[in-house]
């Protein structure tokens, strides 16, 4: 079997380590829809006779099936080695980031949620990461899954800097809306008030101009604590503002999100307007991640029918300043 490797420069500090949790991202759920993965992970399953719906069970089986089946091995010298699910399946050696990609991919192959959480020694330097693990969750609480450790199943390791990231940056409702994923108090950090406050106020009412110093300091602010690519949101709503610049106009829904994920002080915390209080570890979006929908067309009726680009219903206008 051919064996495909791709290489990246990564950058140090807080850059790299968003690249290389962007990396782990992507292999986690390739690897949970992998039927190769899906099927070992099955065959686990059934070889330790775990019952059907006994989900806790289904965590524990497989995370103790890492844990004494894959040997803990450092990445080469100055490389930083993330392997593929199903190369972990072949290989069975590899490091913490290689484990948790291991882990993710096989319980999500079978349906269990699984995010990443980064831990730190210093307080002082928050965005210094030296280890990191999964976690799964079962009933509304998440489960520690640290694989490199001779540890049970939900210890974790007692750190001063934690950072959780999720897989996937949205969550779908009851009613159907496709809501983004933020923080769990709702925010990406905490910022100094001039610069954030002046961009909030600027995206509500008066306006920007490309290449504002406000949005640059913003964006570095949010670079330096390593909340960046927490919300793809607000970092594509700042790389357009910088790019093209904002028409003056009334957008009390855009800012008052945009004030909600930046947290400085007196901004507002309790919710967008017109939405109930956040629920507990989400942040609502207001916004669809998807907002266009293109009307359904009968292909028996119209048979020469294509779709034409840009060409959607429904949506008199884009709705992502408002």
């Amino acid at each position: 079997m051919s064996m495909r490797i791709t290489t990246y420069r990564v950058p140090s500090g807080a850059a790299g380590t968003e690249r290389t949790v962007w990396h782990m991202r992507s292999l986690i759920l390739q690897g949970g829809k992998d039927m190769t993965v899906r099927r070992r992970a099955v065959g686990l399953l059934k070889e330790r006779g775990v019952r059907p719906k006994d989900y806790l069970g289904e965590i524990r089986a497989l995370f103790e099936w890492v844990r004494r089946t894959v040997r803990y091995t450092r990445d080469p010298h100055r490389v930083e080695l993330l392997h593929s699910a199903r190369r972990m399946l072949q290989l069975r050696a590899g490091d913490c980031d290689d484990m948790t990609i291991l882990i993710g991919a096989l319980l999500q192959s079978v349906g269990h949620q699984v995010r990443i959480v980064l831990v730190g020694p210093d307080a002082d330097r928050p965005g210094l990461f030296t280890h990191v693990y999964p976690e799964a969750e079962y009933r509304g609480r998440w489960i520690a899954l640290d694989a490199t450790m001779p540890h049970p199943m939900g210890w974790a390791p007692d750190s001063p800097v934690k950072k959780v990231v999720p897989l996937r940056t949205r969550n779908r409702t009851r009613k159907g809306r496709v809501m983004n994923a933020m923080a769990v108090d709702g925010t990406l950090g905490q910022l100094p008030a001039g610069p954030a406050a002046e961009l909030v106020a600027a995206v509500r009412r008066e306006g920007l101009p490309a290449r504002d110093p406000r949005v640059r300091a913003v964006w570095a602010g949010l670079r330096a604590q390593g909340q960046l690519g927490r919300d793809p949101w607000v970092s594509q709503v700042l790389r357009r503002i910088w790019r093209t610049g904002l028409q003056p106009a009334y957008r009390p829904r855009t800012a008052a999100r945009l004030a909600a994920a930046l947290r400085y002080p007196g901004a507002p915390t309790a919710g967008v307007p017109g939405q109930g209080p956040w629920d507990a570890g989400f942040a609502p979006s207001y916004y669809p991640v998807v907002p266009f929908r293109v009307a359904p067309v009968h292909r028996r009726r119209y048979p020469h029918w294509r779709p034409a680009p840009y060409a959607y219903s429904r949506v008199p206008r884009s709705p992502r300043y408002r």
